[in-house]
C-alpha cells in the first residue's frame, strides 16, 4: 500500500492561500498524516469509519477491531477509499495530545484529500483521572475537533489479544437507559457498554456525513 505524503501534492502546498485560511498554523509536512494515494481496504466489506492513530499504540488499532464498521487507517488519511470519514485516535499522555492536536490542524487547513474529520477519540493511557496540566491541554486540543469521544479505561484490554476482544456491530439493540439496568462488566463476549455506545455514536456520525 502506497502512500503519498501531503507536502508532494503541489496543491497542498502551505502558501497556497486559496487552500489555507488565513491565520491558521500549520504543522510542518513531518508532523502530519500522509495521504493514501491506493484504498486501505482491500478486502471484505469497506470500512464505514476510520480510525487514525495519531502515534504508535495509539488504540486505534484495538478499537477498530472491538467496532465491527471501522478500519485502521494505518497512519494514514484514506483519500482513496470509498468511505473516507475518518476520527483521529490518541493516548491523552502529552506527547499523544501533541500529535492529535498536529492532525486536528491538518484537517482544519484542508490537507487531508477528500477525507472528512469526524472527530477525536481520547484513549486513556493509565486509570485515574489526568493531571491538571495534562487535563487543561486535552481540553485545547479537543476544541480543534468537530467531536470528541473519550474512552473509559477498560481493564480487559490490556488482559486480552486483539481477537480476543468483543465486538460490536451497529445490528445490536441500543444499550438501556442509565439507572434501569446494571451495566454489564467488560468481557470477551459481550462488547463494554461505552465501548459500544461510543462506537454507535461515531457510526450515526459516520453516516450522517456520507448523506445515509
Amino acid at each position: 500500500m502506497a502512500a503519498q505524503p501531503a507536502e508532494h501534492h503541489d496543491y497542498y502546498r502551505d502558501d497556497d492561500v486559496s487552500v489555507t485560511p488565513a491565520g491558521l498554523r500549520i504543522p510542518p509536512p513531518s508532523r502530519r498524516a500522509p495521504i493514501h494515494d491506493d484504498p486501505v481496504a482491500v478486502h471484505g466489506r469497506p470500512p464505514v469509519m476510520w480510525l487514525l492513530a495519531a502515534h504508535g499504540r495509539s488504540g486505534a488499532g484495538t478499537l477498530a477491531q472491538i467496532w465491527a464498521p471501522a478500519g485502521d487507517a494505518r497512519r494514514g488519511w484514506p483519500a482513496a477509499d470509498r468511505h473516507r470519514n475518518v476520527v483521529v485516535v490518541c493516548r491523552t499522555d502529552r506527547a499523544g495530545l501533541d500529535a492529535a492536536h498536529d492532525l486536528l490542524l491538518q484537517a482544519q487547513a484542508g490537507l487531508v484529500g477528500d477525507c472528512t474529520l469526524l472527530g477525536l477519540v481520547l484513549v486513556p493511557d493509565a486509570p485515574g483521572p489526568l493531571p491538571k496540566t495534562l487535563r487543561r491541554w486535552a481540553d485545547v486540543v479537543a476544541s480543534a475537533a468537530p467531536a470528541v469521544w473519550r474512552v473509559p479505561y477498560v481493564e480487559d484490554l490490556r488482559t486480552h489479544r486483539q481477537n480476543e476482544l468483543a465486538i460490536w456491530t451497529p445490528t445490536e439493540p441500543e444499550p438501556p437507559p442509565p439507572g434501569r439496568m446494571r451495566a454489564p462488566a467488560p468481557s470477551t463476549t459481550s462488547p463494554h457498554h461505552e465501548l459500544a455506545a461510543i462506537g454507535r455514536e461515531i457510526f450515526t456520525a459516520a453516516r450522517n456525513a456520507s448523506g445515509h
